[in-house]
């Protein structure tokens, strides 16, 4: 796998020790963090059939500058088929990560996972799988496809205009678990429908300020 030092965004076509062909998109921060300790966002992007490199405008109009302040590196893999819960996107997922991780010198108690629609399904799945990689959850206008958990910090965004996903369901689920004492947070985004991307841009602004009092409470 290929992890660039150039700042900026590049689109990479990888190997598969089984031969298979492997997209994901990655962006460098042209500066390093103010503390020193190097942050990764692993971005999840939507479902489709996925054209190349099917991630980047997530990453890149969404995501990447909602977190631009903290100077994160962004990692965004395109799906090998079918859900993100799959064994073979699961494994692909996270052997990537894991690499990303050690080529960038991420601190391991900052690796962010996010997702949407899809992507958002993925990030519940792996934040229950592997609540130990990760520091913290940004799913967006998607539900997890089983019973919802929390076992680590998560902030969740939805919208009352999503025609695919309720925001009612969410909010009840959220709800209990809040009452329950578990660290989530569910925030309403102003947008046109499920298909509006991009309308969350203003409702992530507080993601940075989140993540930066979760890291404080970790000294």
């Amino acid at each position: 796998m290929q992890f660039p030092a150039a700042a900026g965004i590049h689109d990479i076509e990888s190997h598969l020790d089984d031969g298979r062909t492997v997209r994901y998109t990655l962006s460098v921060p042209a500066t390093a963090p103010a503390d020193g300790r190097q942050p990764l966002l692993l971005i999840l992007h939507y479902g489709g059939a996925p054209t190349r490199f099917y991630g980047r405008p997530l990453l890149e109009y969404l995501l990447e500058p909602a977190l631009r302040a903290l100077a994160p590196v962004c990692l965004a893999p395109e799906v090998l088929g079918g859900q993100w819960s799959a064994e073979e996107n699961e494994a692909y997922v996270m052997q990537l990560l894991e690499a990303a991780i050690t080529a960038y010198g991420v601190d391991r108690q900052r690796v962010v996972i996010a997702g949407y629609s899809m992507g958002a399904m993925g990030t519940w799945h792996l934040i229950n799988q592997y609540p130990d990689r990760f520091c913290a959850a940004v799913p967006i206008a998607g539900f997890p496809s089983n019973e919802l958990v929390c076992p680590l910090p998560v902030y969740a965004f939805h919208s009352a205009a999503d025609e695919l996903f309720p925001l009612a369901t969410l909010t009840a689920s959220v709800a209990a678990l809040a009452c329950a004492g578990r660290p989530i947070m569910l925030a309403e985004a102003d947008v046109r429908g499920h298909y509006d991307v991009n309308g969350y841009a203003g409702a992530l602004a507080v993601v940075p300020a989140w993540l930066r009092s979760l890291w404080q409470q970790q000294v």
